[in-house]
């Protein structure tokens, strides 16, 4: 039995300290006990306004580890990106957060939640709040509170993602993408932040 919630009197951290410890495999590989895994400290590239505008692609991802991951561990994602510029035409913006395996294609990973694929403006944000809960060594499950990609002050939503299939065995990603109708020039987008908290329970 793990000492660590006496040592926390029980109580989990939120962007508390970050811990790995040996969960006693055979492969010696570590595991999160609990805090921040990973927070990007610098906003993502742009993405739109070229060739590459249509096509989803990741601003910012993190990598589990395999074998990090038990029955009952949450990872939580937060996110908030925005709209950089618009050509006044031709402008629908779709964003996803995605999480499977990091050996598969980024469009052949799971999405946890997808925004409307809409119109937007220069200056509209979008914002999510993420939490994925591992069942299993082979399934997990997920629940969102996100805005549209919309002016700042648009109402939330909530989503809850079914039981869908992952392989804790396998190092997974968990990325936020965005992609653009078109290829029209003057689109462009960026993702401003991205922190990833994981607990494990005791084992």
């Amino acid at each position: 039995m793990s000492s660590i919630p006496q040592l926390m009197s029980g109580r989990a951290l939120e962007h508390g300290i970050g811990l790995m410890v040996d969960h006693g495999g055979a492969s010696n590989a570590k595991m999160y006990v609990g805090g921040q895994a990973a927070a990007e400290v610098a906003v993502s590239s742009t993405h739109g306004g070229d060739s590459a505008a249509a096509t989803e692609t990741a601003h910012h991802s993190f990598e589990v580890p395999a074998s990090t991951l038990v029955a009952g561990s949450t990872i939580r994602l937060r996110f908030a990106g925005k709209v950089i510029a618009d050509s006044g035409a031709s402008k629908k913006l779709q964003y996803f957060v995605r999480f499977g395996p990091t050996a598969t294609a980024l469009a052949s990973r799971e999405i946890v939640v997808a925004s409307a694929d809409a119109a937007v403006s220069s200056g509209d944000v979008f914002v999510g709040d993420i939490l994925i809960q591992i069942r299993s060594a082979t399934k997990a499950i997920g629940m969102a509170s996100f805005q549209e990609i919309d002016a700042i002050g648009t109402a939330p939503k909530k989503g809850l993602k079914d039981e869908f299939s992952i392989v804790t065995a396998e190092a997974m990603t968990l990325s936020l993408s965005t992609q653009w109708e078109d290829t029209t020039a003057g689109n462009t987008c960026r993702n401003d932040i991205f922190v990833v908290d994981i607990v494990n329970p005791s084992t």
